[in-house]
């Protein structure tokens, strides 16, 4: 039933005073801000400079670019659909129809070396991944000892391998 009293040490307004502090910060937060801000269209656009060189750079070298003059496959999407044969190797490959107009004796026989030499790169290639898929299979038998595996192996034809001999041949005998 008495009288109680409080005492503080802090004074009365002494919890907004660091409230006024924050705001005053944020306050000078936005200010600095605002100053590193772009102040009219042309300094952005200046900023975007890059941007825009990189975008027109691609689009012209985009534009600069030309297809193949061939394809050891049919691809209609470039207009590779008429078939042609090399004159040394018996090649098949596949031209647009201004092929014949573009490309004619001594520029046709260099391209017909370069179409030879990509086929063979391709058929090289594709006989090592035959032989590979073979080895595999065949070490797979051999780890599971499965006969399945082991006939798959063994039925595996190596037909990129085949036409790699033949022209090897028709290289050494002409």
């Amino acid at each position: 039933t008495g009288n109680i009293h409080m005492f503080s040490n802090v004074a009365r307004d002494a919890h907004y005073y660091p409230r006024r502090h924050r705001n005053e910060r944020a306050w000078t937060q936005e200010q600095e801000e605002e100053e590193n801000r772009p102040q009219n269209s042309y300094s952005a656009f200046i900023e975007l400079m890059p941007v825009f060189i990189i975008i027109i750079v691609s689009v012209i070298i985009q534009l600069m670019a030309t297809n193949p003059p061939y394809s050891l496959f049919y691809k209609s999407s470039i207009g590779h659909v008429i078939s042609r044969e090399t004159e040394n190797l018996q090649v098949p490959y596949y031209v647009d129809k201004n092929f014949e107009k573009n490309y004619q004796g001594a520029e046709l026989q260099e391209l017909e070396k370069t179409i030879e030499k990509d086929y063979i790169d391709y058929i090289q290639t594709s006989c090592w991944k035959e032989k590979r898929q073979k080895s595999d299979l065949s070490n797979l038998a051999k780890l599971y000892r499965d006969e399945r595996l082991k006939q798959k192996a063994e039925s595996l034809k190596l037909e990129h391998c085949e036409k790699l001999s033949s022209l090897i041949g028709m290289l050494k005998g002409g």
